[in-house]
């Protein structure tokens, strides 16, 4: 299944654009670069050449900015809030299968 606006929560993050556009902690808002890697709680993003941040998901706003060519139309963004994101990468994938089922 392609990666959509409606199905995002439920894919890989690692290797999107992405953009924190609010964040309870004030330094942290306005970073944008590419997920590099993901855990429960954190998405660490490579902000320039090899320099990374680490992004808690609980009380922050991500935009992320879709690849052309993956059934979307081009530059398409989607604004997620972190607390949707908030489980184990392995866990939230494979609850697009349940989501098939419907």
């Amino acid at each position: 299944m392609d990666i959509s606006p409606q199905n995002l929560i439920y894919h890989e993050l690692i290797g999107l654009m992405v953009e924190v556009v609010g964040s309870t902690n004030q330094y942290l808002a306005g970073i944008n670069g590419k997920v590099v890697d993901e855990t429960r709680s954190m998405l660490v993003i490579e902000v320039e050449d090899m320099y990374e941040k680490q992004v808690p998901k609980k009380g922050s706003t991500f935009v992320f900015h879709l690849p052309v060519g993956s059934g979307c139309p081009p530059a398409t963004s989607v604004e997620v809030g972190g607390t949707l994101l908030l489980s184990q990468p392995e866990n939230r994938t494979k609850n697009i299968r349940k989501l098939r089922m419907r």
